[in-house]
């Protein structure tokens, strides 16, 4: 596994808002609060799933009119 400062410095130039302290304080905010964020995770997930099959199931017209 590579370590994380070269996939900083490798992504670097993508994400030029953020610091090397930013990505350290995320991954131990994410391995401390394994639970929490994968229930956030978890929520989210099932919020996008519902809201997608809502808009397959009612398209607004514009789309509707597409698709036929």
């Amino acid at each position: 596994m590579r370590s994380l400062p070269f996939l900083y410095r490798t992504h670097a130039e993508l994400f030029h808002s953020v610091s090397l302290e930013q990505v350290y304080a995320t991954i131990l905010f994410s391995l401390r609060g394994r639970e929490t964020v994968g229930q956030y995770l978890k929520n989210w997930l099932d919020y996008t799933n519902k809201a997608q099959a809502e808009f397959d199931r009612h398209p607004p017209p514009f789309v509707a009119k597409i698709l036929k």
